[in-house]
């Protein structure tokens, strides 16, 4: 595995990182609210992401533990999950939605 491990490959070594997929994607934005905030919704799942890879994993020792405790590997299950959010939509982070994007794509 490279330096940059895939988030199929992640969620190989920790099943979990599915079921946090799953969750993320089923989040909608369905206009009823005057706003809706990305940020504010990927906060819980952001935590409970630190639990599972990257250099604060708290989970018990898994296959390919060596790789998920690294930061490219929180890295790329940020990247996967945090796209599968609805953007936000007249909160106060939408002037920060460009920065984010950009961001995004430099990391692709």
């Amino acid at each position: 595995m490279n330096d940059s491990p895939s988030f199929e490959d992640l969620a190989r070594m920790e099943p979990r990182l599915q079921g946090l997929a799953a969750e993320a994607g089923a989040i909608r934005d369905d206009g009823s609210g005057s706003f809706f905030c990305s940020n504010f919704v990927w906060l819980p799942l952001t935590s409970r992401l630190q639990e599972l890879v990257g250099p604060h994993r708290k989970s018990p020792e898994a296959a390919g533990e060596e790789v998920l405790r690294t930061s490219q590997a929180y890295e790329a299950a940020y990247r996967y999950l945090s796209r599968l959010l609805p953007p936000c939509r007249d909160c106060g982070c939408r002037r920060f939605q460009p920065v984010r994007d950009r961001q995004l794509a430099e990391r692709s």
